[in-house]
């Protein structure tokens, strides 16, 4: 090794010139971190993954840590601060995606698991009927059979339907239309409650609506009467 103070010949790796005594300084290559290098290319290639859910972008924001960490250490022998900072950044903005993500996917979860558990406390606290019933419109002087009659519930709408309600449409012998709506409300002392709706055509074709509230306890019940019919639940056979 030549001293460039005063060009003489020494041995390699000499740390003083022998024949002048200068110094020699001796500077290592830089150097990239590879560390560095694959923090940033983690955090970007799997962004479309999502990180693999997450655990490839803890990787590489480790890598990108402990590289950044290193390269301020190295006084200025190890280079890529800047791919460190940019596989910190990227995997940090998508952890916090994905934890956006699946806190909004638990949150709709929650309020799916809730709403159908409100239903199903819902229907478990409501009471549905259980007195069977025929709900009748009988004119008078004709025959009972002949006149419009409907059950008070099918036990088809005991499986299916939270809610139980009926109607009938019917007309006299002379034309006039009468409409029967019920549906059921609850029970009370043992009785089963009925909310009745009734459309019909009085004297001098008047349109009436007639509401009544019937307390059902399983045997013949009137829900209303006039002089050409009347309007009945009775026992169903």
């Amino acid at each position: 090794m030549y001293c460039q103070k005063c060009g003489a010949d020494n041995l390699e790796n000499a740390a003083i010139c022998q024949s002048c005594g200068g110094v020699f300084v001796y500077s290592k290559p830089i150097k990239t971190s590879g560390m560095a290098i694959t923090s940033m290319i983690l955090s970007i290639s799997t962004f479309a993954l999502l990180g693999v859910f997450g655990i490839v972008w803890i990787i590489a924001l480790v890598f990108g840590i402990i590289s950044l960490n290193r390269i301020n250490k190295s006084g200025g022998q190890l280079r890529g601060k800047g791919f460190a900072i940019t596989g910190i950044a990227t995997s940090s903005a998508g952890l916090a995606v994905l934890l956006t993500i699946i806190g909004v996917l638990l949150f709709i979860n929650s309020a799916t698991t809730f709403s159908l558990h409100k239903k199903l406390k819902t229907l478990e606290d409501s009471k549905l009927p259980e007195m069977a019933g025929m709900v009748q419109i009988i004119y008078n002087g004709s025959d009972p059979n002949s006149n419009c009659a409907a059950p008070l519930f099918t036990p088809e709408q005991l499986q299916t339907e939270s809610e139980i309600i009926g109607k009938i449409e019917c007309r006299s012998e002379i034309g006039k239309p009468v409409v029967v709506q019920w549906k059921f409300t609850g029970e009370e002392d043992g009785l089963e409650l009925y909310d009745f709706s009734i459309t019909a055509v009085v004297d001098d074709d008047k349109t009436a609506l007639i509401e009544k509230w019937i307390e059902y306890d399983g045997s013949e019940e009137i829900v209303y009467k006039d002089k050409t019919m009347k309007i009945a639940i009775s026992q169903q056979e």
